[in-house]
């Protein structure tokens, strides 16, 4: 696999993601799935990505998200849809996407140029995602049916459903790595924190639903393990740090996720992919600027818009 081409696919990847992502930490998306009754933050965040799957129990949401606490899912699943059903919720999300893309961009000046950095991006992966297979992918598959099934108003409305989909299906493909690498959900998430490029720790455990047994539990053993070491912040809390031997591991599982979605992928020239990087870097500036990802819950907010 061609090395500039694979980190290239990562990068545009990666900020793909983002895009996707800003909407979990804004007020504004939280004030609209406060109107379905449900509660700013985790619990209007899980119903709203786990809509397209259905009326499904927390088993199945625990499984598609492989880094959650399966109890944490338990007090959450079903009963959320009691609340708000799937079908209010899969377009509930559409409509927050909206009023958050417009928070973000109907006001600058260079909506313009962004609007067409945001239809170059989209246009460019539409083919990756029609060339995608996705067997075996059931939280992509069910997020792609939905989200094919909706006419999006604007550019950034319509590249946030492209980023969505290509990060679902990169993140299943994800979740199997990590099954075939025997790296349980917690301790890929304690890793992930341990870059100190991503969630903060206390942030980390509290999103994901572990209790402070769990998660001490996991870092004992990753620290024994010599994945990680453990140090203290500023406020005497555990502060997980990866060592090598943990970077090692973390790139083989994202070696092994590279190859889930090279075939997909393999329908842009290298030129093409390379032609991605510029326009994405112009818009996941704009979520820098509006602070998008919050310093409470990440060690380097800039990481997620670089």
């Amino acid at each position: 696999m061609n090395s500039q081409r694979t980190q290239n696919i990562r990068t545009v990847s990666s900020r793909l993601n983002s895009f996707h992502s800003a909407m979990y930490f804004s007020e504004t998306v939280g004030r609209e799935y406060a109107k379905h009754g449900l509660e700013p933050g985790v619990e209007g965040n899980l119903a709203g990505r786990s809509a397209p799957l259905g009326r499904v129990n927390a088993g199945v949401v625990s499984a598609a998200y492989y880094n959650y606490s399966h109890a944490f899912l338990s007090t959450q699943f079903p009963k959320l849809w009691d609340t708000a059903s799937p079908e209010t919720m899969v377009q509930a999300r559409f409509d927050a996407v909206a009023a958050f893309m417009a928070e973000l961009f109907d006001s600058r000046e260079d909506i313009a140029l962004l609007t067409e950095a945001a239809s170059q991006v989209a246009t460019a992966v539409e083919p990756v995602l029609a060339n995608m297979d996705f067997s075996g992918r059931v939280l992509a598959q069910a997020t792609a049916d939905a989200l094919t099934a909706h006419k999006p108003n604007t550019a950034f409305e319509r590249l946030w459903g492209v980023a969505t989909i290509a990060r679902e299906f990169r993140g299943d493909g994800h979740v199997a790595s990590l099954v075939t690498t025997g790296v349980p959900g917690i301790d890929a998430l304690m890793l992930d924190v341990a870059t100190g490029a991503s969630f903060k720790p206390r942030a980390a455990q509290k999103t994901r639903g572990y209790t402070d047994e769990e998660w001490k539990a996991a870092q004992s053993r990753l620290a024994e393990a010599g994945l990680i070491t453990v140090g203290e912040d500023e406020r005497g809390f555990d502060l997980p740090a990866i060592t090598d031997a943990g970077r090692d591991l973390k790139e083989q599982v994202e070696q092994l996720t590279d190859g889930t979605v090279a075939a997909a992928w393999s329908v842009l020239s290298d030129e093409e992919i390379e032609a991605l990087v510029s326009p994405s870097r112009s818009l996941i500036k704009v979520l820098a600027q509006s602070g998008a990802f919050p310093a409470s819950v990440f060690a380097q907010p800039a990481k997620k818009t670089s």
